[in-house]
Formats: C-alpha cells, structure tokens, sequence
C-alpha cells in the first residue's frame, strides 16, 4: 500500500477541480494519508467555501517541497497539468483525467466561440503551450509528460476513446455529481414548473450569446449561486442548455437533469459520446442556425412533460454513477 498520496491544486475549482479534492476524500476513507499539494500561482486564490467540507475528512495542505520523492508515494495531477509530474523521478505518477480538450500536452482550440475568438484567444493559448513544450525538451527531453509512464485514471467514455487512440493504458473512475446533489437525492417531478431555460454564462458560446440576446424566451444563468440555491432552481425549470465546449462529461447536465430538467446540447466532444445519454434529437449540430434551435426550444418547453420520459435512462445512469465510482476505485486501490 502507498504511504503517500499527494494530489496538485493548482487552483483551478470548476467540477473537474472539486472531483479531485472528492478524489482525496474518498482515498482516505479507504486507508490512504492523503495530502493537497498547494501549487496555487496567486496566493490569494482560495477554494471556494463549499470546499471546506473536504478538509473535514482529512485532507491537509502541503507545500511542493514537502513531497517525498519516493516509490512508496504518488502524486495525482488533472490532465491539464501533467507537465508537473516531471518535477519527480521516484514517486508513482497518476494522472486523472477529468477532460481531454484541456490537456496540457495538446494544443487546443475552442469550436464553441466565434472564429474570431477562437483564434485570438487559441494562438495565444497554443503559444503559450508551444513554448512550454520547448521548455520540456531542453530540461526533459520530451515536449509532453510520457503518458505510458503514469496510471491514466479516465473520468468518461471520451477520455477512454481519446486515451485508447493515444495508446496509453488506462483505468475507468467516472467521477459523479456533487455530494451536495446526491445528498439531496433526485427530484422527478414535472409539477409547477416555469418556462424558462437555464444556461452557465461560464461558458463561453456564440449560439448562448446569440439566444440570450435575442431574448424569445426567459433565460436564466447559473452563476453566484449556492448548491441549495442551484437545487431550488433546478426544480423549477424546464429546460438547461449547453453550447459551450465538452471538453468532458461535465457536471451541470448531469445535475440539472437529475434534478428534473430536460437538456439540449451541442453535438461536441464529450457530448458526443454516452457521456450524454440522451437521445440525438437534444444534440444539435455546431451549424444549427439560431432561428432552429429558438423553434426547438419552443417545442421542449410546450411538451416539457411528455419529453421528460426521453431523459429517464440518463438520470438513471447518473443515480448509478456514485456506486460505479466506489467499485471503480476500489479496483484500482488494489494495483496501486
């Protein structure tokens, strides 16, 4: 058994961040002294108060130098930073994979923004990545961290299609939805609901931005809520949509549906996949033309309730997905 397990915050607490301090609790539940390395570039950037129940188990901050580089250890790092791990030799590398669009060994390009915006903000970023990679080479000799090196923990079907297609080995650990939502246990009632539709404004989107200004219907974001807040809202809409990037399974689909709500979303990257299990006719296609999707929104809030039966084999995967989680980390407990 590892004497160690370290796992790197460095800052980022969108779901794919949260999965990774669940990640830990879950670890020392089983047996395992777990610590945060604290890799924060701003030191004012703190975890977000809904946080503090993780700390609660058990988990403890400590500095970069205070890994032990050791084969008796292991440091876990999401895909997006696994350039980290070169920073040791000894300890046992993991690398969860909460996305694929955002690893840090690939150059990216958001298909969800405008083609303008795309390539501003995509060169810039791809620059960036560019000369990171010519850092590696001249310390490490490798552009990218050696993914046939580390345990490849995969978080969906796409990240298992994309790490198959790299050839790298890998684990399944499809991480749920936040212990908040299932503690609050699923909501299946079609009762009392608003015509309106939910959206994240965090997500950048040309079609969102295009919807939400032409103002046809009532759009509502998700933004400065608390997880009660978010769960009040939840059971009185009718529709969620997301045409941001899929750059993974991604928590709000899954936890708005579980709580009642029809979705529509872009046919991209991870919703392409069972990831978003829902039948095609709530995946459009990147060209759809605003003018359809308004109609098709129109046509999900008049038949709300005869619509929601479309959904049920997704909510049912997402009720199933903590208990497929707990074996799933339990099969990997015992090759580690």
């Amino acid at each position: 058994m590892l004497s160690n397990i370290y796992i790197l915050d460095g800052g980022a607490y969108s779901g794919g961040g949260e999965a990774m301090f669940q990640l830990g609790c879950d670890l020392i539940s089983r047996g395992y002294k777990v610590s945060i390395i604290d890799a924060r570039r701003d030191p004012a950037v703190r975890p977000p108060q809904k946080f503090d129940k993780y700390f609660e188990y058990g988990l403890t901050y400590c500095s970069q130098e205070d890994v032990v580089d050791s084969p008796s250890n292991a440091v876990i790092v999401p895909e997006s930073a696994t350039e980290y791990l070169f920073n040791y030799k000894r300890v046992k590398p993991i690398i969860y994979w909460l996305s694929y669009e955002n690893y840090d060994g690939r150059y990216s390009w958001n298909e969800a923004e405008t083609y303008f915006n795309r390539v501003i903000h995509g060169m810039r970023r791809n620059v960036f990545k560019m000369l990171h990679f010519m850092k590696n080479v001249i310390r490490y000799g490798k552009a990218r961290y050696p993914l046939q090196n580390a345990v490849n923990l995969s978080g969906s079907n796409y990240t298992n299609m994309k790490l198959a297609n790299e050839g790298a080995p890998f684990l399944p650990l499809f991480h749920s939805i936040g212990v908040d939502f299932i503690n609050a246990g699923m909501c299946t009632s079609k009762e009392n609901r608003k015509d309106v539709i939910l959206y994240n404004p965090a997500k950048p989107s040309r079609l969102t931005r295009k919807l939400v200004k032409r103002g046809k219907y009532a759009y509502v974001s998700i933004q400065s809520m608390t997880v009660d807040q978010m769960i009040e809202l939840f059971r009185q809409a009718k529709v969620y949509i997301d045409f941001g990037n899929f750059p993974g399974p991604e928590r709000l689909p899954k936890e708005t549906v579980f709580n009642g709500v029809n979705v529509l979303v872009w046919n991209l990257h991870a919703a392409e996949t069972d990831d978003v299990l829902v039948p095609q006719q709530y995946k459009i296609s990147l060209n759809s033309k605003v003018e359809d999707v308004e109609f098709l929104l129109g046509e999900m809030l008049r038949h709300y309730q005869e619509q929601n039966q479309d959904f049920d084999d997704f909510r049912e995967m997402i009720a199933q997905l903590q208990s497929e989680y707990d074996l799933q980390l339990d099969a990997i407990c015992h090759v580690l």
